[in-house]
């Protein structure tokens, strides 16, 4: 099982391969979603109202599934800028996270 560390929050969890960023930090207790997103969550479903699960990756790109059509579309100016949404990252091998302060 592939292991997702939080940099941040110095925390590793392991979770099954074919989960979420977002799925992991709910394993791990971690809160991603706050202010705005904190009221209206999308509950990982990628509509959030703004970047409220977004992370960066501090490893390779390969580690996760490719950006989906709701970053594309949606968050794409916070995907130019090396964010990703953690509910639409599919966790393929080890990988690390820095949340969002």
């Amino acid at each position: 099982m592939p292991k997702i560390s939080f940099e941040m929050e110095s925390v590793t969890v392991e979770v099954p391969e074919g989960q979420t960023i977002w799925h992991a930090a709910q394993k791990a207790g971690i809160v991603l979603q706050r202010g705005f997103s904190a009221v209206h969550p999308c509950e990982g479903k990628g509509f959030c109202g703004g970047m409220g699960c977004a992370v960066f990756l501090r490893t390779a790109k390969d580690s996760v599934s490719p950006p989906t059509w709701k970053e594309w579309l949606l968050h794409r100016m916070a995907f130019k800028n090396g964010k990703r949404l953690a509910c639409q990252c599919v966790v393929k091998r080890d990988l690390t996270v820095v949340t969002i302060p």
